[in-house]
């Protein structure tokens, strides 16, 4: 049997390594889209059909300040929050130093897993995103995508 001194220590052991984990929120101010302002897109046939899908195609280009992170294991994640504006879906493609990926709002999809390796992740995003045309608010809606990254 073990003394409550070992189970004291290795519970405060365990304690002192899940607080360690944590989620930070990265500064990618640096990146910009392409093109600035964007339409919506009616899917082919949508009239005709009665689907109210629409679709907007954007190039991003991502540069995330990871310069406190330099050295340091860690998972980087892009989030889309929930809008007001409904249900969006996310799709992207990689020039290859963040993943492909896919995403809807509300959620969050890991595009980076490893050392990270400098104080910059610099990577070019295509993106489509896809919504229902009757959720959408107004002729303008902001997408308000970040990154997160999670230290073990």
């Amino acid at each position: 049997m073990k003394s409550p001194a070992v189970l004291a220590a290795c519970a405060l052991l365990a304690f002192a390594s899940a607080s360690r984990a944590a989620t930070h929120r990265l500064d990618d101010s640096a990146s910009q889209v392409f093109p600035p302002s964007a339409a919506w897109d009616w899917v082919p046939g949508s009239l005709r059909t009665g689907i109210n899908t629409v679709h907007l195609n954007v190039r991003v280009v991502v540069r995330i300040d990871t310069r406190a992170w330099a050295g340091r294991q860690g998972q980087i994640y892009m989030v889309l929050p929930v809008d007001s504006d409904g249900r969006v879906t996310a799709e992207w493609r990689s020039q290859g130093r963040l993943l492909d990926g896919r995403l809807v709002s509300g959620e969050r999809a890991l595009v980076f897993s490893g050392t990270v390796r400098g104080p910059v992740i610099e990577d070019t995003l295509h993106v489509r995103l896809t919504a229902d045309a009757r959720t959408l608010v107004g002729d303008s809606q902001r997408l308000n995508f970040h990154f997160e990254l999670d230290t073990p």
